[in-house]
């Protein structure tokens, strides 16, 4: 069963990642696994959720902006993102915001 991220106490920041596929997605699933097997073991790490259908959207939870900086530059998560640009995405667009307040059950 798949959960709703437990974050900190806001402040944090949430990268909002939304992405339309392209016809060529050899390897994808493969990467897309293991991008998220990795990102979880990054320093200022908190979560995320992901849905797709026709768009893509995966929101990812960091304790601050430099963990976000940090992974954008690690160096598996650099490749993964040259074959997205090149060749799995034929749309993408990436919005970081910051978290001040949040309630739920």
């Amino acid at each position: 069963m798949e959960k709703i991220s437990q974050t900190l106490k806001p402040p944090y920041y949430a990268v909002i990642f939304t992405s339309i596929k392209s016809d060529h997605l050899e390897n994808y699933d493969e990467e897309a696994l293991r991008m998220e097997n990795l990102v979880k073991s990054q320093p200022g790490y908190l979560g995320h959720e992901s849905a797709s259908a026709e768009i893509g959207i995966t929101v990812s939870y960091w304790k601050d902006l430099e963990s976000i900086k940090a992974w954008k530059k690690q160096k598996d998560h650099r490749l993964a993102q040259v074959k997205g640009k090149s060749t799995w995405y034929s749309q993408y667009k990436i919005r970081i915001c910051k978290v001040e307040k949040e309630y739920g059950v």
